[in-house]
């Protein structure tokens, strides 16, 4: 600023060179964090699919296993003398 109290017409160019690049940094951060997001996107829905198929697979096996462990259990206890 000068002793007038006016911005010379350089001062003005850094300003907005700098709002430019401020902004540019801004946007670059954002398009990366999008990226993230995506590929975080991805990886949780894998995990949900594999979820999904453990559980399809591994509940009919509980139950089965506790049908199992229940007929097991009722057939070896011991007899009581009447």
């Amino acid at each position: 600023m000068n002793t007038t109290g006016q911005y010379t017409l350089e001062e003005i160019t850094e300003w907005l060179v700098i709002g430019l690049l401020v902004t540019v940094g801004v946007l670059v951060a954002l398009w990366l964090g999008g990226w993230l997001m995506v590929f975080l996107g991805k990886l949780f829905l894998a995990v949900a699919a594999l979820i999904v198929v453990l559980l399809k697979f591994l509940i009919p096996a509980l139950i089965i296993a506790g049908i199992i462990y229940l007929v097991v259990r009722a057939f070896s206890k011991p007899q009581k003398a009447t």
